[in-house]
C-alpha cells in the first residue's frame, strides 16, 4: 500500500472517530466547532470555516485558528461561490481563483478555494494563499466530513423540534379544560391534571388503574356495548356517561375516544368534558318551563273554580237575601287567597340559592314548627341535628310545608266523622325530625322526587335529615305523585305544598325522597350531598 493510500485511510478512520464524537453533541455550535477542528487537524486545511444561513445571509459559525483576524463577514446567501454552493447543493474545487469568475467575490489573499454544501444549513469553505492547494481527494474527504456534520445537525434539529412539539403538546394538554387520558389494556397510561380534578384520584393512583373503576357502575355495560359497536360497525366515538369520583360524587361527562399507538402498543386517546353543570342548567330550564305550565294551570283552573263559586253565591245572595251565601263567598275567596299565596311561594322558592350560611338545624326546626298551625300535634326533635349550609328563609319554608303536610293529613280515626274531626285533623300526630346516618336506618323502598333526574342514582342517605310522622302515611301507589303540582288528598288543599318542598330542595342542589316511617306514617328524607 502506498504512503498516500495509507494516509488517506488514516484520515478516513479519524473522520469516523470524529463522527462518533459528534453524535454525543447536544448543540449545533459544538458540531460546527468539531467539524472545523477536524478539517484543520485531520484534513490539514489551514484556513477554513462553516457558514450557516440566517435570514437570507450566510453567517460564520466556526472558523479555524489560522483564519486572519479580519476574517470575513456575513454574505448574502445567493452571492459568490458560497452562495452558488448553497443554492445548488453542489461542491466546488477552484484551483486558482484569479482565473475563475464564479469565485467572485473573494478576498485577494486566497488563490485556491474548496466549497462544500451542508444540506439546507449552509456551506463549508477552505482556502489557501497558494494556487493548486487542494485536489480531488481533499474535496472527497471534506464532503465525507461535512456529511457527518449535516447528519448530526439534522438529528439535533429533529430532536429539538420534537422536544418543542412535545412541550407545546404537554402545555396544551395540561392547560386543557378537558380531561385528557391515554389507556391501553383497559388501564390508564397517561392522564392530565384535569382527570385528577374530575375523578378525585391522584395521578399516581390513576396510572395503572382499570378505567372502569371510575365509570359509574350502572353505565359500564352500556358503554362496553357502545365501544363494541364502534369497533365493529364504525359507530360514533362520542359517548355520554356518568363517572363516580373517589369521594362517591357522580359527574356527567361527554367523552370522545380515538385509537392511537402508544409505546408501540394499540391504545386509545380520550378527551372527557364535565357537563354536570350544563346538565343542571338544562334541567333548571326544564323545571322553570314546567312551573310556567303549573302557573297557567292554577290561573286557568284552580283559581277559576273558587272564583266561580264566589260569583255564584253572590248572585244567589242578591236573589234570596240569604246571608249564608256570603259565608260561602268568603270561604271561596279565602281559598283563592291561599292558592295565590302558595303559588307565589312556589315561584319564589324555585329560584336558585345564591347565598347560604351555616345554620343550627334544631333552631330552624323549632322556629318553623312555631309558625305552623299545628293544633294538638307534637314534635320530637332528635339529638345532634348539628349544622347545615343553607338559605335560612327557604329552609324554614321547607320545614313549614312538611310540618303542615303532616298535620293536615294526620289521623282522625279516633274521632267521629264530622266537621269537627276535619277541624282537628292531626291533633294526635307526632312529627319526628332527625339526622340521616349515625345509625339511622334509611328508607328501604323509597320513591325519589321525580322532578330530579339525578336523585334516582345520586341519593346519599349518609348525610342530611328526615321528617317523619305517625299518621296514616302515604299509600305506595300515591308516593310517586306527592311532589307533583296540584296533587292533594285534602279537600281544601292547594296541592302545592310538597311541590314547594321539591323546588327548595332543587334550589339547594339536594335530593328528596318519600317512604313509610317506622310507625307506618310518611317519612321524607332530604340528602344534602
Amino acid at each position: 500500500m502506498t504512503e498516500q493510500l495509507r494516509e488517506e485511510k488514516r484520515k478516513i478512520e479519524e473522520l469516523h472517530e470524529i463522527a462518533s464524537e459528534m453524535e454525543t453533541c447536544t448543540s449545533e455550535a459544538e458540531v460546527y466547532r468539531l467539524g472545523v477542528d477536524a478539517a484543520e487537524g485531520i484534513l490539514e486545511f489551514d484556513i477554513c470555516g462553516i457558514d450557516v444561513v440566517e435570514e437570507g445571509y450566510l453567517v460564520p459559525k466556526a472558523t479555524s485558528t489560522e483564519m486572519p483576524n479580519d476574517g470575513y463577514d456575513a454574505l448574502e446567501a445567493d452571492k459568490g461561490l458560497a452562495g452558488r454552493t448553497f443554492q445548488n447543493g453542489e461542491s466546488f474545487l477552484i484551483q486558482d481563483v484569479r482565473t475563475m469568475n464564479e469565485a467572485d467575490p473573494v478576498q485577494e489573499q486566497y488563490r485556491s478555494i474548496l466549497s462544500v454544501p451542508l444540506g439546507d444549513y449552509g456551506v463549508f469553505q477552505a482556502g489557501s494563499r497558494e494556487a493548486m492547494a487542494f485536489d480531488e481527494d481533499d474535496l472527497e474527504l471534506a464532503e465525507v466530513l461535512m456529511s457527518h456534520v449535516t447528519a448530526v445537525i439534522s438529528r439535533i434539529d429533529s430532536q429539538s423540534a420534537l422536544r418543542e412539539s412535545e412541550e407545546k403538546y404537554r402545555t396544551l394538554v395540561e392547560g386543557s379544560h378537558d380531561a385528557i387520558f391515554i389507556h391501553s389494556g383497559k388501564q390508564f397510561r397517561f392522564v392530565n391534571d384535569r382527570v385528577s380534578e374530575m375523578t378525585g384520584y391522584s395521578e399516581e393512583e390513576l396510572l395503572g388503574m382499570p378505567i372502569w373503576n371510575v365509570v359509574h357502575e350502572d353505565d359500564r355495560d352500556r358503554v362496553r356495548e357502545l365501544i363494541k359497536r364502534r369497533e365493529s360497525e364504525g359507530d360514533s366515538p362520542h359517548y355520554q356517561l356518568r363517572i363516580r369520583s373517589q369521594e362517591g360524587k357522580i359527574r356527567y361527562v361527554e367523552l370522545s375516544v380515538q385509537a392511537i399507538s402508544y409505546d408501540g402498543r394499540k391504545a386509545h386517546l380520550g378527551s372527557a368534558r364535565d357537563v354536570t353543570e350544563r346538565r343542571k342548567r338544562k334541567q333548571k330550564v326544564e323545571r322553570q318551563n314546567e312551573r310556567l305550565k303549573e302557573f297557567a294551570s292554577v290561573v286557568s283552573h284552580d283559581l277559576r273554580n273558587p272564583l266561580n263559586v264566589a260569583q255564584g253565591h253572590l248572585d244567589l245572595a242578591r236573589e234570596t237575601g240569604d246571608e249564608k251565601h256570603f259565608e260561602k263567598t268568603v270561604s271561596a275567596l279565602e281559598r283563592m287567597e291561599s292558592l295565590i299565596e302558595d303559588l307565589l311561594k312556589l315561584a319564589r322558592q324555585g329560584q336558585d340559592v345564591s347565598e347560604t350560611e351555616t345554620l343550627d338545624l334544631e333552631t330552624i326546626v323549632r322556629h318553623s314548627w312555631g309558625t305552623v298551625s299545628t293544633g294538638g300535634a307534637t314534635i320530637d326533635v332528635g339529638d345532634g341535628l348539628g349544622e347545615i349550609e343553607a338559605d335560612e328563609g327557604r329552609l324554614k319554608e321547607l320545614f313549614e310545608n312538611l310540618f303542615r303536610n303532616a298535620v293536615e293529613h294526620g289521623s282522625t280515626s279516633s274521632r267521629p266523622a264530622d266537621d269537627d274531626a276535619v277541624e282537628h285533623a292531626g291533633d294526635d300526630v307526632t312529627v319526628s325530625v332527625g339526622r340521616l346516618g349515625d345509625g339511622v336506618t334509611p328508607c328501604e323502598e323509597s320513591i325519589p322526587d321525580p322532578s330530579s333526574e339525578e336523585s334516582h342514582t345520586a341519593f346519599d342517605s349518609s348525610n342530611g335529615f328526615y321528617v317523619a310522622d305517625d299518621g296514616p302515611g302515604i299509600p305506595a301507589e300515591e308516593r310517586e305523585k306527592v311532589f307533583e303540582h296540584g296533587h292533594t288528598t285534602a279537600e281544601d288543599g292547594s296541592g302545592l305544598g310538597l311541590s314547594i318542598v321539591s323546588s327548595i330542595v332543587d334550589a339547594h342542589e339536594w335530593n328528596v325522597r318519600v317512604c313509610e316511617s317506622e310507625t307506618g306514617g310518611a317519612r321524607f328524607e332530604i340528602s344534602t350531598t
